[in-house]
């Protein structure tokens, strides 16, 4: 092993105005916000289902469905 001086980079020395540490908190920035699009998009499509579902429900009479109903 070196016995040279090892240094931290800006970050984690706690240089928060240089190029380094913006760019990591645009990275974690752009993390959060990619999570919470897919979370949104999970729910949006489970919210789609769910009024999908209500509505083939309602056109069930006496459980035939209305495709296949003659009258």
């Amino acid at each position: 092993m070196s016995s040279m001086a090892l240094l931290a980079c800006s970050v984690c020395f706690g240089q928060s105005d240089s190029p380094l540490a913006q760019g990591t908190n645009m990275a974690i920035f752009f993390m959060l916000g990619v999570t919470g699009l897919m979370l949104a998009s999970f729910a949006g499509f489970i919210i789609y289902l769910n009024r999908r579902k209500r509505l083939f429900a309602d056109d069930v009479v006496d459980g035939v469905p209305a495709h296949e109903r003659t009258v």
